[in-house]
């Protein structure tokens, strides 16, 4: 982690009745057995595997966890008799796109979809658990290496070498890195090199595994500067686009100071200039000096239905390896989250009902 801040919510299971409680300080997160009516012209699916989607930004601006909503696998329990053009049937794999009703649902392991164009189906070779990552860290990171793109290549036009640097190395950076090797580098672009930092150096190791170019230990216990003059080292100069996953005050600083001349700051979530009143925290920008530089500081936009099919194809055909993932009972969220925040599980964390159809054990489960 990066910075110290974390808000340790505790992640509640309990059995009462017919009906689990997944509770974490706050209302809206509870899963039930309770089946809920079919929409009309909609579908109602039954939840097989969700994401453990802890962001790497909100947890260090001591926020609450966003909880599994935005990635959602499963299998369709029940198809309204009015859908127009159904091409689904009962049991088909299908992964949902994230809207503002899904994600609010929180843990369920029932469904109901009124806008069927959110569901999509599930090639049968691929795995389930890799399918449920696709519409939250994958589409983030996919979204933000589009983004980043035209920069790289423009600055590929005035420089032998382009420097991306990648902060944050969690589930969602090693997307972020898989998708950069993907859509940057494959295509004869060898002239780009993608770094990554954070504050875990087992986090790092993963990365490095993964095939960045180098890594770079963000220590918070270090002096600032020392941490500054360690990046230009390694990145032999500065670097030219940067990725900040984190986007906290810290992160911004840092990542300016770092920035070289027509360089280009993407950041996940938003950093309000004198103040964020969620957090407390300062962020000071001169327009000036960006302006006198050249530089750009741009957000990192949502992703979109036609990037995720993208994505699920570009997966689907092996053109993009998922990262390291670890599949766990959610009944052991608790565990799970404490491991997450303590840098024990590298790579994304992924839960599954023990009553879904997957014939995996209650055993841990790495890799694709």
């Amino acid at each position: 982690m990066l910075d110290y801040e974390f808000n340790q919510n505790e992640v509640k299971m309990m059995k009462r009745g017919n009906e689990s409680l997944v509770s974490a300080g706050y209302d809206g997160v509870s899963s039930s057995l309770a089946m809920p009516e079919t929409p009309k012209d909609g579908i109602v699916v039954k939840v097989a595997y969700l994401g453990a989607c802890y962001s790497e930004g909100l947890r260090r601006r001591g926020a609450k966890p966003s909880f599994p909503g935005n990635e959602i696998g499963g299998y369709i329990h029940d198809i309204s008799n009015t859908v127009p053009n159904c091409n689904f049937t009962r049991g088909d794999k299908v992964i949902l796109f994230p809207t503002e009703d899904i994600i609010d649902q929180g843990y369920v392991e029932y469904i109901a979809v009124e806008d069927t164009t959110h569901v999509i189906q599930v090639p049968e070779d691929m795995p389930l658990e890799v399918a449920t990552m696709l519409p939250g860290s994958a589409l983030t990171a996919y979204s933000a290496v589009l983004k980043a793109k035209p920069h790289v290549e423009k600055l590929q036009q005035v420089k032998p070498c382009v420097n991306v640097l990648i902060v944050g190395a969690g589930g969602l950076g090693l997307w972020c890195l898989q998708l950069a090797q993907y859509l940057i580098k494959s295509f004869g672009q060898n002239n780009v090199r993608i770094f990554m930092a954070d504050n875990s150096i087992d986090k790092l190791l993963v990365a490095s595994e993964h095939g960045c170019y180098d890594i770079i230990h963000w220590n918070e216990e270090d002096h600032e500067q020392y941490i500054v003059e360690r990046t230009l080292d390694a990145c032999r100069g500065g670097v030219d686009v940067i990725i900040d996953l984190v986007s906290s005050p810290r992160t911004n600083q840092r990542s300016l100071k770092v920035l070289n001349r027509n360089g280009c700051i993407l950041q996940e979530g938003l950093i309000l200039v004198g103040g964020d009143s969620m957090s407390n925290s300062n962020v000071s920008i001169s327009l000036n000096s960006l302006s006198a530089k050249q530089q750009s500081l741009v957000g990192i936009p949502k992703g979109n239905l036609n990037q995720l099919y993208d994505l699920l194809h570009a997966v689907q055909e092996n053109k993009i390896t998922p990262p390291s993932y670890a599949v766990f009972p959610v009944e052991d969220a608790n565990q799970v989250y404490e491991d997450i925040q303590d840098c024990r599980i590298t790579g994304r964390a992924i839960f599954r009902f023990v009553n879904s159809s997957s014939t995996m054990d209650n055993s841990p489960t790495t890799t694709y």
